[in-house]
């Protein structure tokens, strides 16, 4: 059964860092999915999608139009410490979803039925704090044993090895953002362990290499030009067939978060064997 999903970091929730509604970014992003017209939603930083300090509360269910929806907060999010941070994952089809605790973060799995398959997704956001390995570490428990077919998708705060970059440049725009930070950021991306880890373990990246560009940043965030990275992935197993993946980019993603949206049209089956497992790259 053939199936379109966007996978989308909305910055926030659509808030400014003091807890505001920007309404002009929420009403661009709702344009872009209309236009698209997805039948799965998988969105990070979804701020305010559950009970938090602040009170507030963004259904992202009712906001975007889904009859099935599942957010998954976690406790810390952004250097404030503030417990609105979180993951939502929308559909039209039929939905059974969970919240998995991991060590940093979490993750919304959602088993959605196509027809007679029953598709599973992971929708994950690992801190840009971390390096490969600690990502690898903390996304293993989710990962290692998976229904298939299986996609994870989300913004994975890394890079893929295959990705080309100018190096030099991504350094110092990221000395800007933080000086502490930005070494140990290049390095890793450089490095690339997490989606080398992926790949290794029968996931596909969907995006060709026709279709592969930046998702963050977006001329939103600054007011010049940026190198960019790709960062917000999807990753399939077997027996999901790529029809299409690519990088929304038009006037309403431009201004509506920090990272552009991706979205991806799969053909998807059912395997005989559901249940893959798979060694530890952690393991001796």
């Amino acid at each position: 059964m053939r199936f379109t999903i966007i996978t989308y970091n909305v910055e926030r929730g659509f808030h400014s860092r003091r807890h505001k509604l920007n309404a002009g970014r929420l009403a661009a992003a709702q344009k872009a999915v209309r236009m698209v017209n997805p039948d799965i939603l998988a969105l990070t930083e979804s701020c305010y999608g559950g009970k938090n300090s602040q009170k507030i509360t963004m259904n992202y269910q009712e906001i975007f139009g889904f009859p099935y929806g599942k957010f998954g907060g976690y406790p810390c999010f952004g250097p404030r410490k503030g417990n609105e941070g979180g993951n939502c994952l929308l559909s039209k089809y039929p939905m059974e979803a969970e919240v998995i605790k991991l060590a940093s973060k979490g993750a919304v799995r959602g088993r959605i039925t196509l027809e007679d398959t029953v598709l599973t997704i992971d929708v994950v956001h690992p801190s840009c704090s971390m390096d490969d390995l600690k990502k690898i570490q903390t996304l293993e428990p989710l990962i290692l044993k998976r229904a298939r077919p299986y996609m994870m998708t989300g913004d994975l705060n890394t890079v893929h090895p295959d990705d080309h970059h100018d190096w030099g440049r991504l350094r110092d725009e990221l000395m800007e953002f933080d000086k502490k930070m930005a070494y140990n950021i290049i390095s890793c991306w450089q490095q690339a362990v997490l989606v080398r880890w992926l790949l290794g373990i029968g996931l596909s990246d969907a995006f060709p290499e026709s279709r592969r560009e930046s998702t963050v940043p977006t001329p939103y965030a600054f007011n010049e030009p940026r190198a960019g990275v790709r960062m917000d992935f999807f990753f399939v197993s077997p027996e999901i067939k790529v029809i299409d993946a690519y990088v929304l980019k038009d006037k309403n993603t431009a201004k509506a978060s920090d990272h552009y949206p991706i979205v991806g049209v799969f053909d998807v089956k059912q395997p005989d064997n559901r249940v893959t497992s798979t060694q530890s790259i952690l393991s001796p």
